[in-house]
């Protein structure tokens, strides 16, 4: 995901290693910075189980994507919703209030929504990559980066699209949730989609699409 992707074990009560031995991996308030939070196993290990934790400020749309492996979403904190197909249809969203499971099995297209902030614990057998459909691009204070993965940091491209973003990191801008600072973005341009990653003057952090989004 966008500004490097962040891993770590529980900062509270058990960790994932004790686990084998029984015990709490808590609940608590992930950074809005941090995207994934690993919680038993490894995500990465082929044929092994996991459960991480993946945290989205309120507005973020995940881009279609598939994954190798079946995929179980569970609604920790906050509401989701979860989209089918190969393509940005927001009209196809199924709301995921807290507590809901979703269902994705391997190879299926999908996408994702996060109403307000939130929380998702996903669990799986490994390795949990995904590949989105399209190409996809990353707005950062290091220019734009080709995504080959929305859960890894970008690569360096020299195909950028020239219209995928019309703002920079550090523009300040006025958006429908407020005022901020853009610290980031995801383009789609199959989709003619791009949403940017906001800054609130109080560090809170939002997503809001192009369409929303003004320059001050």
């Amino acid at each position: 995901m966008l500004v490097g992707l962040i891993l770590s074990a529980a900062a509270t009560g058990a960790t994932p290693e004790d686990l084998v031995h029984g015990g709490v991996v808590p609940l608590h308030k992930i950074p809005s910075a941090q995207w994934i939070e690993k919680v038993v196993g490894d995500m990465n290990a082929p044929g092994q189980p996991f459960v991480i934790r993946v945290h989205h400020d309120a507005g973020y749309i995940v881009l279609p994507h598939t994954h190798p492996e079946d995929e179980n979403i569970t609604v920790l904190r906050g509401r989701w919703a979860l989209g089918t197909g190969p393509r940005l249809d927001l009209s196809k969203l199924q709301d995921m209030e807290q507590g809901a499971l979703g269902f994705v099995p391997k190879k299926m297209a999908h996408f994702g929504y996060a109403r307000v902030e939130t929380i998702l614990q996903v669990h799986g057998i490994g390795p949990f990559e995904d590949h989105p459909i399209d190409p996809a691009f990353e707005l950062t204070a290091h220019g734009v980066l080709a995504k080959l993965s929305l859960l890894k940091p970008g690569v360096p491209t020299l195909a950028s699209p020239p219209d995928c973003f019309k703002l920079n990191v550090g523009a300040r801008v006025q958006s429908e949730k407020g005022a901020g600072m853009v610290v980031g973005g995801l383009c789609s341009p199959a989709n003619q989609f791009t949403e940017y990653w906001i800054e609130r003057p109080n560090g809170e952090r939002f997503w809001a699409t192009r369409q929303t989004v003004n320059p001050l």
